[in-house]
């Protein structure tokens, strides 16, 4: 949950809230890593004035957003649009019911919104390793993915 999105935030239960305010952590942060590691994707971010380096893990591969148009996994250029963020900061985060999440950057938007034939496993993707330990998991089914369902 981005500054926009507090009067959102009221209406959200609990665990939404959390979820949400989960996403929102990776904002001010940059990207630091990106690996490719058969069928997943992890984007490790740095946090300034902070020891932690969250993970987001994909299992599913994002579509990256660029200036000069949208790239999905198997299209020319997809993963050097990927590396090219490498650097860049996250300006917002949103997860949006039923349209998956959107982790924007100063550079290009990363979106997570699988078709059902794009799904490997059990798990769409996990933010994790905050120093405090808390970390989500988001599942076909589960909000914002609930087409999948």
């Amino acid at each position: 949950m981005n500054q926009q999105d507090h009067t959102a935030g009221s209406r959200l239960s609990s665990t939404e809230n959390r979820t949400a305010d989960l996403l929102s952590r990776l904002v001010g942060c940059h990207l630091q890593s990106i690996h490719f590691n058969g069928g997943f994707v992890q984007f490790a971010f740095a946090c300034p004035g902070s020891a932690e380096v969250p993970v987001l893990t994909c299992e599913v591969t994002p579509t990256v957003e660029t200036p000069s148009g949208s790239l999905a996994d198997g299209d020319p250029g997809y993963a050097d649009a990927i590396r090219a963020l490498i650097g860049h900061h996250v300006i917002e985060t949103r997860e949006i019911p039923r349209n998956g999440i959107r982790i924007v950057t100063d550079g290009a938007v990363l979106i997570l919104r699988p078709e059902p034939d794009e799904l490997r496993g059990p798990q769409i993707a996990m933010l994790s390793d905050f120093t405090d330990g808390d970390s989500k998991a988001w599942y076909p089914g589960s909000e914002p993915f609930e087409y999948l369902g």
